[in-house]
């Protein structure tokens, strides 16, 4: 009697039953032998073999094909774009290193609160069924370690890429050290009549300070808040895309810095000291928010980093926009555009804010803003078209 035609299940491929291929597998694989060119290397194809020797030709050439591509080719699926451009900016750090001598950052925000969002999503799911991890029960343990491994494998990006760029990023005013600042306030008086900076500045007041240097510093929490949403509701898909976009325009970013080095409207000389400069000549906040933050940011070597064309902060923040557009569900389920209203406000005080705390021309913001509408362009069909794990 002969057997039941059975399922596919996981060790069988889905384009067989029963061992044998199913319609749809034979179609396709009659469309492969059609399409062969004879002049591949692998030798003549199928389709000039004939009788029944065409089958096992085309058999053979699959496994030319997949013997010749399967390494390269799961490897590169297995980093995703993600960490493969991850992996490209490592060598160039690599080489940076090599040519002006090793200069790394490991406590800088951004490298801070993303690896401990990370660590901090692998206790919380240890510490959610630790008694069954613990002590071995069911199968809690090894579901345990496979969720780690995707939360790490997911976060490791954009942790690497915030310590590539933290420590690229002292290089940008010591490979061309001719820098664009002239010409970047020169636009932005041919764009506005006056320097922006200055204009903008003088109408300050403390309060006003804090609540820029309040929405300055949102840049990074904000688009982590989505992130992490999107990280506890398993969707990696999103997720990756989103972190492929951060990759993408922090790299494009730096490599901007190293053709256009520019430093921010606060140490150009002639607004620092000539007659049409900063009124008042430092801003101060009330709740001394701004100061403190600005001390942070005033101990970088002012000569070594010149990266302020283009704005990344305007460029993640518009990023931050994009995604929590299509993707805010994931931080208010019931309310799918409620992250995105409240986060409107911020991205667009932060705009304003890199102007009027003299982080950034007004070009740096324009240039900023294209950066971040590229990346979120490119992001998608990057994923698209990498190559992806199949069976051989």
């Amino acid at each position: 009697m002969s057997a039941e035609p059975r399922e596919p299940t996981g060790a069988e491929p889905a384009s067989r039953v029963n061992g044998e291929p199913t319609p749809s597998a034979q179609r396709a694989e009659a469309n492969d032998v059609a399409d062969n060119d004879p002049r591949d290397a692998a030798g003549p194809g199928p389709a000039a073999i004939p009788g029944g020797d065409r089958a096992a030709a085309a058999a053979e050439l699959r496994h030319v094909r997949a013997a010749r591509h399967a390494v390269p080719w799961r490897f590169a699926a297995w980093l995703g774009p993600d960490f493969g451009l991850v992996l490209a900016f490592t060598a160039v750090l690599a080489i940076l290193v090599g040519a002006y001598g090793g200069n790394y950052k490991w406590k800088e925000g951004p490298i801070v609160i993303s690896a401990g969002i990370a660590v901090g999503l692998c206790a919380v799911r240890f510490l959610y069924r630790w008694r069954s991890i613990a002590f071995g029960r069911g199968t809690a343990r090894a579901d345990y370690v496979a969720a780690a491994r995707n939360i790490l494998r997911d976060w490791g990006p954009i942790i690497l890429i915030m310590w590539l760029f933290q420590s690229l990023e002292t290089y940008t005013g010591v490979i061309r050290q001719t820098s664009i600042d002239d010409a970047l306030f020169h636009a932005d008086v041919a764009i506005f009549g006056v320097e922006p900076t200055v204009w903008l500045s003088s109408k300050g007041f403390p309060l006003l300070t804090d609540y820029f240097a309040l929405a300055y510093g949102l840049y990074f929490i904000m688009p982590m808040i989505l992130a992490t949403s999107l990280s506890m509701r398993g969707r990696r898909e999103d997720f990756r895309e989103m972190t492929t976009a951060v990759v993408l325009q922090m790299g494009i970013g730096f490599f901007l810095f190293l053709m256009f080095p520019a430093g921010p409207p606060r140490y150009y000389d002639p607004l620092m000291h000539g007659p049409h400069g900063f009124d008042p000549p430092q801003l101060h906040s009330f709740f001394g928010l701004f100061e403190l933050q600005q001390g942070a940011f005033d101990s970088a070597d002012p000569v070594r980093t010149r990266s302020a064309f283009p704005s990344l902060h305007c460029s993640l923040a518009l990023l931050t926009l994009i995604y929590s557009y299509r993707f805010g569900d994931a931080v208010f389920p019931r309310f799918p555009k409620l992250w995105f209203r409240i986060v409107l406000p911020f991205v667009v005080s932060l705009w304003i804010s890199v102007v009027y705390l003299r982080h950034h021309w007004v070009v740096d913001i324009f240039a900023g803003l294209a950066l971040g509408a590229s990346a979120n362009y490119l992001a998608p069909i990057l994923r698209r078209r990498w190559p992806r794990a199949a069976p051989l």
